[in-house]
């Protein structure tokens, strides 16, 4: 794990990110700690795995193709807790496993990850 590239480059790339994220969506069905935020239409799914696949492609250090100001207000009301923020980093974690991601890499994947926490369960009520 070659820690003078970019966090993006070490996890593979865009295959590996989008392979990831939908990893992790097929699991969060499966899990019922996040299940409900998941159990949305097939269409509204899809938009979504593709906007969380664009932030993590920039936030990770490649191209920037979602605007990371939306990260908190997209997420204000949906009433997500440390509890299930915690679950979706378990996905990731295994997720990032099954794709046989440097451990180093997935460690500090999931450490980047952790710095959206607030933005994402600000808004808990």
């Amino acid at each position: 794990d070659d820690k003078s590239r970019t966090l993006y480059e070490r996890v593979g790339g865009d295959l590996n990110i989008e392979t990831a994220v939908e990893i992790m969506f097929a699991k969060s069905l499966l899990d019922p700690r996040v299940r409900s935020f998941f159990e949305k239409n097939q269409r509204k799914m899809q938009q979504i795995r593709k906007k969380v696949y664009q932030f993590l492609s920039g936030f990770l250090g490649g191209p920037k193709l979602y605007d990371t100001t939306n990260v908190k207000p997209a997420h204000y009301h949906m009433n997500i807790t440390d509890y299930h923020f915690d679950a979706l980093m378990d996905l990731y974690a295994v997720a990032l496993g099954e794709l046989g991601i440097h451990a180093d890499a997935c460690k500090d994947f999931l450490a980047a990850l952790g710095r959206v926490r607030k933005d994402i369960t600000t808004g808990c009520t």
